[in-house]
């Protein structure tokens, strides 16, 4: 929806983009960028669209690329790890680990999608006790601006090699990729 796509829960003006895409998989997120950077069409990211800074406001007619449809969700519960897409959101991931005794502990009280937290290193009222979504990240599977996609480290709990590129991408908001999976750190239920 063209509509819905112009904005975001801030107080900006709403842009209209020129269109809207929806790709299922990180494959296909890579596709679009590698189209839409051999067109020279400017492109932003859209997650659940409950941000609050105008980030995901298409400006100058871009094309948004929602994150939607990327919904990966698998538990890996000896290493207390969630693989998850980028268009999962928060509740949802939470309403799946339940069932396993786990939770996601950053708690934006806005339930955003998991690729949007990553993206604005979101925070909320869990945040002393479980801390903020930039240490409960583990990797990043991201399209970078050239259309290839990344794995910023193993899917493993501690690793003290190579670069932190996970770190690098948080917060980034989408300037330097496109989150498309992410491997975050699970918890028991207290």
């Amino acid at each position: 929806d063209l509509d819905e796509a112009s904005k975001d829960w801030s107080f900006h003006a709403a842009c209209r983009p020129c269109v809207v895409v929806s790709p299922a998989t990180p494959e296909q997120v890579a596709s679009v960028v590698r189209a839409c950077v051999a067109a020279h069409v400017p492109m932003v990211t859209r997650g659940a669209g409950t941000g609050v800074e105008g980030g995901c406001i298409p400006y100058g007619g871009s094309v948004v690329i929602s994150t939607s449809r990327l919904r990966r969700m698998e538990v890996l519960v000896d290493e207390a790890l969630a693989i998850v897409g980028a268009g999962i959101r928060k509740d949802e991931l939470n309403k799946f680990l339940a069932s396993k005794g786990l939770l996601f502990g950053p708690d934006p009280s806005s339930n955003p999608s998991l690729g949007g937290m990553a993206s604005t290193g979101a925070s909320g009222m869990t945040t002393l006790r479980y801390g903020t979504t930039k240490e409960s990240v583990v990797s990043l599977l991201v399209a970078t601006p050239q259309g290839n996609l990344l794995r910023t480290r193993r899917n493993v709990r501690k690793s003290s090699s190579g670069y932190e590129l996970t770190q690098l991408y948080m917060g980034s908001e989408g300037t330097l990729g496109i989150i498309c999976e992410l491997t975050v750190r699970v918890r028991q239920i207290p």
